[in-house]
């Protein structure tokens, strides 16, 4: 299938010559994974090899388990959530900031993952700084770790040292952490196939080995997955829904009408943001192409903790393998187009089932 060649990979400690694959024949798929262990003291070492028939040559580009293909095992916390493993969630952190309470006027964007959150994030950043939200800041980075803080990965310090109009985000369900009735939330939920899609492709890109879709599937129904059950993350919000101080906000309504979605999330956070919104037309276009799929995609990539290449590469293509994207797809219906018919047969029971005479049922499944 492939014949060895001597190619030369470089580590984060050191430069060794270790087996390089060369496809026998222009036949072989564009690309295929690889893996090899060095023989000294670093973990393994991923390489992803593409082939080109045109000019015969191989791209090689490497990510170190240990900081790009982390095993996403997951531990629980005492109240029975199951969070990631990862060297960027501490149990501290995570513990201390359900401690935490929110500052009068503090707008907090909650979720279950890949539900949307970082969308809403960049719409709440635009409407509250008029559109000058990007480029103004120095890089997304910026705003991913320090204007728009994840509480789950830093310190509640952190947070109370925020200055300004303060805007972080969690995952956590409603009530693991505490609350002030004088701060503002808005809370984004999906349907669940989009979801469970949605997850499994964004967890998997940080798991050490490869998961089935049906077996993430299995514990996706199950609640066996990072940050637990979804149907209960959504109905501890649900709870909620009258409280003066939380905004529900459906992706697919903010898919289906962007426009008018966002002028309801301004209306929301402030009087003083709406009327903008409402009396200049080219904000709330901009606005809308700033948060748009596209430009998001494009623009809009993290960088993981502790996951920074060497500062002397010049291997661009090694530098993008220690990007996150948030932004996969940006679509509605992805998951009826993944999921077997049986597997969304049993996924709608389970919506039946536990969303039983909320509002979420109709929109979920037409009842």
């Amino acid at each position: 299938m492939y014949r060895c060649s001597g190619l030369v990979v470089r580590s984060r400690l050191r430069i060794r010559r270790v087996p390089g694959l060369i496809p026998d024949s222009t036949e072989d798929p564009p690309y295929r994974w690889a893996y090899c262990k060095l023989n000294h003291t670093l973990n393994p070492v991923s390489l992803r090899l593409w082939y080109t028939s045109s000019n015969k040559k191989l791209v090689l580009s490497w990510l170190t388990e240990r900081n790009c293909r982390r095993k996403l095992e997951k531990f629980e916390m005492n109240t029975g959530v199951p969070f990631q493993d990862v060297s960027w969630f501490k149990k501290e952190n995570i513990q201390n900031n359900m401690d935490y309470v929110p500052q009068n006027d503090d707008i907090i964007i909650a979720s279950y993952p890949r539900t949307g959150t970082n969308w809403l994030r960049n719409i709440v950043m635009q409407i509250t700084s008029k559109g000058m939200s990007f480029p103004y800041f120095p890089s997304f980075n910026d705003c991913f770790y320090r204007e728009v803080s994840f509480m789950e990965m830093i310190e509640p310090e952190a947070i109370g040292k925020m200055k300004g109009l303060r805007i972080y985000k969690n995952h956590y369900p409603y009530d693991m952490v505490q609350k002030n009735r004088k701060s503002k939330v808005l809370y984004i939920y999906r349907n669940p196939e989009d979801t469970l899609v949605s997850c499994y492709h964004f967890f998997q890109s940080f798991r050490k080995e490869e998961i089935h879709l049906d077996k993430f599937f299995e514990g996706f129904l199950a609640g066996n997955v990072e940050y637990g059950s979804y149907f209960d993350h959504v109905l501890s919000y649900l709870a909620h829904k009258d409280d003066d101080n939380l905004l529900l906000v459906s992706y697919e309504k903010l898919y289906a009408n962007t426009r008018e979605e966002i002028l309801r999330i301004a209306k929301f956070l402030s009087e003083k943001f709406y009327q903008f919104l409402s009396d200049d037309e080219s904000l709330l276009a901009k606005i809308m192409e700033l948060t748009s799929f596209e430009y998001m995609e494009k623009n809009l990539t993290a960088t993981l903790p502790d996951s920074q290449p060497m500062e002397d590469s010049d291997d661009e293509s090694e530098i993008m393998n220690f990007r996150i994207n948030f932004f996969r797809i940006g679509v509605v219906g992805d998951g009826k187009r993944k999921l077997y018919l049986c597997k969304l047969k049993r996924l709608q029971e389970r919506v039946a089932e536990t969303m039983k005479d909320t509002e979420v049922l109709q929109e979920w499944l037409g009842e």
